[in-house]
């Protein structure tokens, strides 16, 4: 069995799930110049039910937890030790660990997290333990954080690979994440579908996290190799911190999307967002076809 099969349920799972419209009003613009296309992934190329990849809720979901390790067929009385408060506190002491002047914005690893927890109830990594903490980690996302494409996502990608934008992705993400990108592709890998393998940064691979710089610090190398001023780039998000502010900070433009409820994120609080503001905004992801015309 491959891991691809072992994330099959983050899939399998899902139920439709439509946007929550916003107060927010649409401000559409013309923007000149523009050669590549970056977009988040939770909350902007897909609708979430947390507004976020699931392990970074607060929500107590001891009960959803106990479902999950039976399906993934970990043994009841080691599972009965375990709870959601237990995970977050082990992903908050990993995070701690690792957050200095060089990582202000770690990210874990949810497979690394589940292995040592369970390690430390007795839990013995040996045999097929590896497929089984992997379906534990998807089958947890999948029902914690409901999933579904963002309504004209695949059509909106499709339509700008067509005009000849560079795409890629830059995100908050785990294991299963690459998953429902796919799926958006029509199930192709990322290697052989639209975007560009060059231009996608998934944050658990990295383990950095938006809006810590090294995810867009590295996309701004990998535009520049392109021959692709920052400037030339336009990063498309529902977040104000981790999304709009984190790519202006290397020179990108931006389109703060506000189409779901659950997700949109204006970080009023936040003092690094005070002065904010998007080049566009967004409140269904075709209106970024009209304000993008590639130049020959």
């Amino acid at each position: 069995m491959t891991t691809q099969k072992w994330l099959d349920p983050i899939l399998r799972e899902r139920k439709p799930l439509e946007p929550i419209k916003t107060n927010v009003q649409p401000s559409l613009r013309p923007l000149s110049g523009i050669k590549a296309v970056v977009f988040d992934v939770y909350g902007t190329l897909i609708v979430s039910g947390s507004g976020d990849v699931g392990s970074v809720d607060q929500t107590d979901r001891t009960g959803v937890l106990r479902d999950a390790f039976k399906e993934a067929g970990i043994d009841e009385a080691v599972a009965e030790m375990i709870t959601w408060h237990d995970f977050l506190e082990a992903v908050e002491l990993e995070n701690a660990s690792r957050r200095n002047s060089g990582c202000e914005s770690p990210e874990v690893d949810v497979i690394s997290i589940w292995r040592n927890l369970l390690e430390t109830r007795g839990w013995s990594a040996e045999g097929n333990s590896v497929s089984k903490i992997i379906r534990l980690a998807t089958y947890f996302e999948a029902w914690a954080n409901p999933t579904w494409p963002m309504p004209k996502a695949t059509a909106v990608i499709n339509d700008l690979s067509k005009q000849g934008f560079d795409l890629g992705i830059v995100s908050n993400a785990q294991i299963f994440t690459k998953v429902l990108v796919e799926d958006l592709l029509f199930s192709k890998k990322i290697n052989e579908g639209l975007f560009k393998t060059d231009l996608c940064f998934f944050s658990n691979r990295f383990r950095h996290s938006k809006p810590g710089p090294r995810l867009f610090q590295a996309l701004a190398s990998s535009l520049k190799r392109r021959g692709i001023l920052p400037q030339e780039a336009v990063y498309v998000g529902n977040d104000m911190l981790n999304d709009i502010w984190a790519a202006q900070q290397i020179g990108m433009k931006t389109a703060w999307f506000a189409g779901d409820q659950r997700s949109v994120r204006q970080r009023s609080k936040d003092s690094r967002c005070s002065k904010v503001s998007a080049d566009l905004i967004l409140t269904s992801l075709p209106q970024l076809l009209e304000c993008l015309t590639l130049d020959k």
